[in-house]
């Protein structure tokens, strides 16, 4: 939350600078999107890989952005997400045979630095987003079933297995917050239009795209698959995203178009 806070801090200091500029356009909003969420090569602990299946997330934040002339802008947002996956197939666990449904929500809360390069006239412009993202993850929470129920792990089930630092969990467990890296930097690219409503607002809509570019699984848990391998976990994902925004003319503290 300290971190959230900081970072927060920063940008208003960083678009409070900018106010104080003549001749340029504060830009103020509201945004969200339903997504398509990925994780690029699973983890199961050591445990038979299952199916991937489709899985749908959201997204949703308070936009600003500045606009240095017609075409040219940077944006940042203070955005939350939900990402994850989802499972679905067989597994053979201690030669029985399982139905595997598994869903992991993570949930992110990401800032990106945005830049905008906008062309057009009249009342709809293209643009193009593009430009890196900081996700803080706020929960991790997995439902992991096998014909329904939970696998009975201990002395008098399965038993248990130990991550990387010899330490022993339960895979199907719930709760998965310290099976995550607390850091995910990514890369958006966001493609679309600005259909302006009048002098002051806009709504603006693209397809937007995220790739992680960094491991998502905690050190401990890189453990390596039935064929002895590890592959680093990304995120991953895409879809619709659209906004309402308001301009604000710095200069004189008039409000104009572009």
């Amino acid at each position: 939350m300290k971190k959230i806070i900081l970072i927060a801090f920063s940008l208003s200091l960083l678009f409070s600078g900018a106010y104080a500029q003549k001749g340029k356009e504060i830009i103020l909003g509201v945004g969200g999107g339903v997504t398509s969420v990925w994780i690029v090569n699973q983890s199961f602990y050591g445990e038979p890989e299952v199916d991937y299946a489709p899985k749908m997330g959201y997204a949703a934040s308070l936009n600003l952005g500045y606009n240095f002339n017609k075409s040219i802008s940077v944006m940042t947002e203070l955005q939350y997400s939900l990402q994850g996956q989802k499972y679905d197939g067989k597994q053979n666990i201690g030669g029985q045979n399982y139905n595997v449904e598994r869903n992991i929500d993570l949930g992110y809360f990401n800032i990106p630095l945005l830049f905008k390069y906008a062309f057009g006239s009249g009342g709809t412009k293209f643009r193009f987003l593009v430009g890196p993202q900081v996700g803080i993850l706020m929960d991790a929470s997995q439902e992991y079933l096998r014909d329904g129920g939970k696998l009975k792990y201990g002395p008098t089930g399965i038993p248990k297995p130990e991550n990387l630092d010899g330490k022993e969990f339960i895979p199907d467990d719930n709760d998965i917050t310290d099976r995550f890296e607390k850091t995910d930097f990514s890369l958006v690219v966001d493609i679309g239009a600005d259909i302006h409503l009048s002098d002051l607002f806009f709504i603006t809509a693209g397809i937007r795209g995220n790739y992680g570019l960094s491991e998502i699984n905690a050190e401990p848990y890189r453990i390596k698959n039935l064929e002895g391998e590890y592959l680093p976990s990304n995120n991953l994902w895409g879809g619709v995203y659209v906004g309402i925004c308001y301009k604000l003319d710095v200069q004189g503290y008039s409000q104009r178009s572009f």
